[in-house]
Order: structure tokens, then C-alpha cells, then sequence
């Protein structure tokens, strides 16, 4: 049988509000870096999923120079 996603998916993981500050979750994706977390999950207050933060969307916000920005800021077609 094919595995399925619930085998695999992260339970109740870590979420952030939409007005959270792109600092703290800066601070966030800096803290969880050593659990391999590379998508952090956007929530409502139903608690339901309205996007995904990645550590490359606080980099554009902070440091639209840096490497990470510049690729993070680019047209998806670039």
C-alpha cells in the first residue's frame, strides 16, 4: 500500500498569525533552523491554513541585498 501523506505530515506544528512580525518569525526560523524546519504554517484564528512562511520570506523583508533575498525577491519566471 501507498504511504500517505498523515504517515508523513508533521503533527501540530508550529504556526504563526498573518499579523505576526516578519522579526519574530525571523527570530522563529533562526530559532527552529537545528529541527530542519524550512515551512512554518500561516493561520487564521479559525486556525485555518491561509499560506506558508519559509526562512527566505523574512530575508527579502531584511536584507532584500543578501544572497537569499535577491533570489527569494525574483520573479518567479527569473
Amino acid at each position: 500500500m501507498a504511504q500517505r501523506v498523515g504517515d508523513v505530515m508533521t503533527r501540530a506544528p508550529a504556526t504563526v498569525e498573518p499579523l505576526t512580525s516578519v522579526t519574530v518569525v525571523a527570530r522563529a526560523v533562526e530559532g527552529v533552523r537545528e529541527h530542519a524546519v524550512r515551512r512554518t504554517p500561516v493561520v487564521d484564528d479559525g486556525r485555518h491554513a491561509v499560506g506558508i512562511v519559509s526562512p527566505a520570506d523574512p530575508a527579502v523583508e531584511r536584507d532584500p541585498g543578501s544572497a537569499l533575498g535577491a533570489v527569494s525577491a525574483a520573479r518567479p519566471d527569473q
